[in-house]
């Protein structure tokens, strides 16, 4: 039986138009970067398969919402890096040049991955671009991720943020990992972390407090003390299936939401990454909207601050 095909309704675009596949960009453009790598995650494999269904998941979302209407406004898709499997060392300096490249013409990018563990090879493309910035961090994120490790063959996705201090842009005090769970991390590294003047918001702040509350005051401490914020989300603290470590106990989609939203209302906002979304391991694609969504959101945010007034 032949069923009539569906026609697009221009009076209802779809998410999935914001993006234009790119080869260049200008200084101040909103951009998208696929980091298709997961050789590094010692969990579940099928991060590297996330800029894909993100990408696919984008025409379940319009371009409508917050009274914010996108349409007309554009990020421009500049594909996925090429990350070779077999070389943890070739990835994380491959994402480091393009992320230099980005921030050094002030670009906004939005990276999704693939292995957390480049987050780290972001931040330190940054501090390439921008040496003198004293740069902020939101991390959201059940484990602290600031492993030790000998040597750049050896970065995982549980070293990003201890990368991150050992820039000069970053320090202790200026970053905060939010949705921390119990028994996801060791008391040494929890010690560390304190020594190191590192800001933890526990899952469990979230059961007394409302998300928005929580990301409008970490927003406004971080804007106290910063140039610029990063927003960095491991879709692994929220409570949903598709990530390299899902387990429960984690933020809820509605709260995660709120929290990013509040977050990117910053104007010193210059980045995002969303990293572990791992699409074998998704059920009904829920996971992937959820980036998609969280995207929206911080796209959203940059439209409504950009808009004329």
């Amino acid at each position: 039986m032949d069923f009539p095909r569906k026609t697009a309704d221009p009076r209802d675009p779809r998410a999935s138009s914001l993006l234009i596949p790119s080869t260049s960009f200008e200084d101040g453009d909103f951009v998208l970067v696929g980091l298709p790598f997961d050789s590094s995650i010692p969990s579940r494999p099928g991060a590297r398969m996330g800029p894909r269904a993100f990408r696919d998941a984008l025409p379940s979302l319009t371009t409508f919402g917050r009274n914010t209407e996108l349409a007309g406004r554009i990020c421009r898709d500049l594909g996925d890096i090429d990350l070779p499997s077999t070389s943890v060392r070739v990835a994380h300096e491959r994402v480091q040049s393009v992320s230099r490249e980005i921030f050094s013409r002030n670009a906004r990018p939005f990276f999704i991955g693939g292995d957390n563990g480049l987050t780290g090879a972001i931040f330190r493309g940054l501090a390439d671009a921008q040496p003198k910035l004293r740069l902020g961090i939101a991390a959201i994120d059940s484990h602290y991720d600031v492993r030790e490790y000998d040597d750049e063959e050896s970065l995982f996705s549980g070293t990003p943020y201890r990368r991150a201090l050992e820039t000069e842009v970053v320090s202790g005090d200026r970053l905060f990992l939010i949705g921390a769970r119990d028994f996801a991390n060791s008391s040494y590294y929890d010690r560390w972390v304190r020594e190191q003047r590192i800001n933890v918001v526990p899952v469990e702040t979230f059961d007394q407090r409302r998300a928005a509350d929580i990301g409008r005051e970490i927003r406004t401490k971080l804007e106290a003390m910063c140039d610029a914020i990063f927003i960095s989300i491991d879709i692994d603290a929220v409570e949903m299936p598709g990530s390299s470590a899902a387990a429960p106990g984690g933020l809820q989609s509605r709260e995660t939401i709120a929290l990013v939203r509040e977050l990117a209302q910053s104007p010193k906002v210059i980045g995002c990454d969303l990293s572990e979304l791992s699409p074998p391991w998704d059920v009904s694609g829920l996971t992937a909207k959820l980036a998609a969504r969280l995207f929206l959101e911080v796209f959203a945010a940059g439209a409504r601050a950009s808009r004329p007034q």
